[in-house]
């Protein structure tokens, strides 16, 4: 691969480290929790209100567990930019890690969002918790075992929730809900990219081919693939040789979304917890320059890709 190539999806990677590196910082220098002054540390002192069987403090539990999944995001970042260092941008693997990424940052988005009260933001911890519950049943019961802890943890958080909230129990394989159904991940980086960027559908159609892709569905993987070697005969049917297609321009472009989905969950993170954004929102710039950069370059006819460098630094 040409050098050009090489250092462009390197300066992808060096992005997505810097922040992904700037959150683990943050997060250790303030010993992994939120600043006394913090929405979430605000939102956990009254969470005793809320005990039941479910928690003694389920709004602690749902600020924990929101920075679970966010912690999961960040992780998905450093193993995007790790393979885009691999030989050739890592090619397939790009999509499939860029998946899990833009899942868990949207998920994340979704659990740490900052104008809703103490009760919807326990109602979708608990909605997870109860599929989290319902996925671990099924697992079990497909070894033949009985799944007697979550069965009982699913009756405590509805016995406790219909004091707040409509329910819904188990059915067939579908799991029980509190309020409104659980969103799904496509849905939710959908949503966050509207209000990230003002485009509608954009996340639910990246969402729908890194998922193609991540699954080895054939429409997903042809796209990365360049013209037939020698031209196709329309009545010898069958599969003809083409050669893969990889390029930073590409990459750029479609990751563009999860990477936007990434930041805005990063940014939601730091103003829950408190911390000082400032190191981060820095790097956060100068990842949304250097893809924007790229996404809008042209490869020229040997697939060299021209940035303005400038731009990226």
């Amino acid at each position: 691969m040409p050098a050009s190539q090489v250092s462009a999806f390197h300066v992808m990677a060096d992005t997505l480290d810097a922040m992904a590196d700037a959150l683990h910082f943050a997060s250790s220098v303030n010993g992994n929790t939120q600043r006394p002054s913090s929405p979430a540390a605000w939102e956990n002192t009254g969470g005793s209100r809320l005990k039941g069987e479910w928690s003694s403090n389920p709004v602690l539990d749902a600020n924990l567990s929101a920075g679970l999944v966010a912690s999961s995001a960040n992780d998905h970042a450093s193993g995007l930019a790790a393979v885009l260092r691999m030989p050739a941008g890592g090619i397939f693997s790009t999509y499939t890690v860029a998946r899990g990424l833009l899942e868990t940052a949207a998920r994340a988005w979704y659990l740490m969002e900052p104008d809703i009260d103490v009760l919807e933001r326990v109602r979708r911890h608990m909605n997870e918790r109860l599929y989290s519950l319902n996925e671990s049943r099924l697992l079990f019961h497909g070894q033949g075992l009985a799944a007697t802890h979550q069965d009982d943890q699913e009756k405590k958080i509805l016995d406790t929730g219909k004091e707040h909230f409509t329910f819904r129990t188990k059915k067939n394989y579908k799991a029980a809900r509190l309020g409104e159904e659980r969103p799904s991940a496509m849905k939710l980086a959908d949503d966050c990219m509207a209000a990230a960027a003002g485009e509608k559908g954009m996340g639910k159609m990246i969402y729908q081919l890194l998922s193609g892709k991540a699954h080895g569905v054939a429409y997903a993987l042809l796209q990365l693939l360049g013209d037939p070697s020698t031209p196709h005969d329309p009545e010898t049917p069958g599969v003809t040789l083409r050669q893969v297609q990889h390029n930073a321009v590409d990459v750029a472009q479609k990751l563009l979304v999860p990477v936007v989905v990434y930041a805005s969950m990063s940014q939601r993170y730091f103003q829950r917890q408190g911390w000082d954004p400032a190191g981060w929102q820095e790097a956060a710039r100068k990842t949304y320059r250097a893809w924007a950069a790229l996404a809008q370059a042209v490869p020229d006819s040997d697939g060299l890709v021209t940035v303005p460098w400038a731009q990226t630094t």
